[in-house]
């Protein structure tokens, strides 16, 4: 049996409220391409976008960010190119071993949505392991992110529209298809994710 070194992510929604988040398993050896399909199934999203991550910290007071992009994006204007890397060639080791205590890790979906997701390592563990169950979803909270739906303000605005039963804007926009809220569950959400990230890979990579 071969050793690994597996991570516990804690995933949570900013500034939302109630709190969306889940609580993933992974080995460090994965990619951040990878990582970031197993957020795209975790929180129910599509992978109808383009993501990246981001670490920031503190440098001599002054705010310091490194961006890990898709190879297809445009560089944007703020990203120097000295601080951009791929998400395809760099693996969980390298995003997240550092020495600064005060590093705050971020995942980014839909720049148009906007969604941001701090991600937080509750934990590292290294130990003789078979990967056949790993990644895993081990525990999560509210409801799965909707695609196209208008970021953080544009989901609680559906939730609200949703519990009042008020949904005819909704049904002018997207028709009989209308999204489905749909509450967290740690089942469901790990008998999807594998098969989910083998289509995200498929549909990210494929056009590299």
């Amino acid at each position: 049996m071969a050793t690994h070194t597996i991570y516990q992510i804690e995933a949570k929604l900013d500034d939302f409220q109630p709190v969306i988040g889940r609580t993933i398993l992974i080995n460090a050896e994965r990619s951040l391409a990878y990582l970031g399909y197993t957020l795209i199934s975790a929180f129910g999203l599509e992978g109808s976008h383009l993501f990246g991550f981001q670490k920031s910290f503190e440098l001599f007071n002054h705010q310091q960010s490194y961006y890990y992009l898709l190879p297809e994006m445009d560089l944007p204007e703020f990203v120097a190119p000295s601080k951009h890397y791929s998400v395809m060639e760099t693996n969980l080791n390298q995003f997240f071993s550092s020495s600064n205590l005060n590093n705050q890790f971020t995942f980014q979906y839909d720049f148009g949505d906007n969604w941001k997701i701090s991600l937080n390592v509750e934990s590292i563990e290294t130990k003789e392991i078979l990967l056949h169950d790993i990644p895993r979803v081990t525990g999560g909270s509210g409801y799965g992110l909707i695609e196209d739906i208008g970021g953080n303000s544009g989901l609680h605005e559906y939730i609200e529209a949703f519990a009042s039963g008020d949904l005819d804007h909704y049904y002018q926009i997207f028709g009989n298809q209308i999204p489905h809220l749909r509450p967290f569950s740690l089942p469901i959400a790990n008998e999807k994710l594998k098969p989910e990230i083998s289509i995200l890979k498929r549909q990210y990579e494929d056009n590299e």
